[in-house]
């Protein structure tokens, strides 16, 4: 009896053990780790945003840094393949979105500053190389063809338009000054009549634009001169020889007279070429009054 009355507290004393074991891990909270993985996911992206929002420009370092972030946070199991993927293009965006508007605030500074957009314009290529769907991006797209317009309106800016003469007195050719010009001015036009101009034309730099014409004028100016002291100097230069030749040899020589001749033909070439196909040469430069002495002269031997 006495066995069967300690049997019986063990077995009460065992089970209250257990009952309250029971309840206590009942009542216990579970850990809610979809909870946890959105507070993380949305502390990483206040991350990403705030190290944006606290550049003026792209920055590669922070761009690597923050992808590198996400790398070791998927293989330490942080976040997973979604997340991932999700943050990565937040990443991207706030990038692009970065160096997109620092070009577009530098196209509408008239101190535009030609090294930052350069900067930006590389960063949008380093984003679309690690993001290739990038390309067709509206913003993308559309900064970019401002930029390329930019840098050929730069360029045009900063070329020379002087041009040799390159004159051949034995055919009497030349380069054309009037080729010259009309190419200078269709892609004046062009650049001009782009529609994306207006987004650019109040940069300083792109505004000597408007001095193009003056400056093909001083160009055209020192091109007529080149030519004229060439044309000159090759038919004084033949023009003494043939004196020379003529003071050894007999006054009605064949050979002479062929001499003089050609050289009549080609002086009139040069002068028929002069006001036919150089239709910009100015009615007051001396030229032609040059060239017809030299006729005079040619014709008197």
């Amino acid at each position: 009896m006495k066995l069967l009355k300690q049997i019986l507290i063990f077995l009460a004393f065992t089970g209250a053990i257990f009952g309250i074991f029971t309840i206590a891990t009942r009542q216990k909270p579970e850990l809610n780790t979809d909870a946890l993985a959105a507070a993380n996911h949305e502390q990483i992206i206040k991350e990403i945003d705030g190290d944006w929002s606290n550049l003026s420009d792209w920055d590669e370092e922070t761009y690597n840094r923050q992808l590198t972030k996400m790398a070791q946070s998927l293989n330490a199991g942080v976040i997973n393949d979604v997340d991932n993927r999700t943050l990565r293009d937040r990443i991207n965006k706030s990038a692009y979105t970065k160096c997109v508007d620092a070009m577009e605030r530098e196209f509408g500074r008239a101190d535009c500053d030609d090294a930052k957009l350069a900067l930006n314009y590389d960063g949008l290529q380093v984003v679309q190389m690690n993001e290739p769907g990038l390309s067709s991006n509206d913003r993308i797209m559309e900064v970019s063809k401002i930029y390329n317009l930019y840098k050929r309106v730069i360029a045009f800016n900063n070329r020379s338009f002087n041009m040799s003469p390159a004159f051949s007195g034995s055919t009497g050719s030349w380069n054309s000054w009037t080729d010259h010009q009309d190419r200078i001015f269709r892609q004046l036009d062009d650049l001009l009549s782009d529609s994306r101009f207006a987004r650019i034309k109040g940069i300083n730099n792109v505004k000597k634009i408007y001095d193009t014409s003056r400056k093909v004028a001083d160009s055209r100016t020192q091109f007529y001169d080149r030519l004229q002291s060439d044309a000159c100097a090759y038919f004084n230069n033949e023009i003494s020889q043939y004196r020379q030749q003529a003071m050894n040899a007999e006054y009605d020589d064949p050979a002479l007279r062929n001499k003089k001749s050609q050289l009549i033909d080609r002086i009139s070439t040069v002068r028929i070429k002069l006001a036919n196909n150089e239709r910009y040469l100015p009615s007051n430069h001396t030229i032609n009054a040059q060239m017809r002495e030299i006729t005079k002269e040619i014709s008197s031997l």
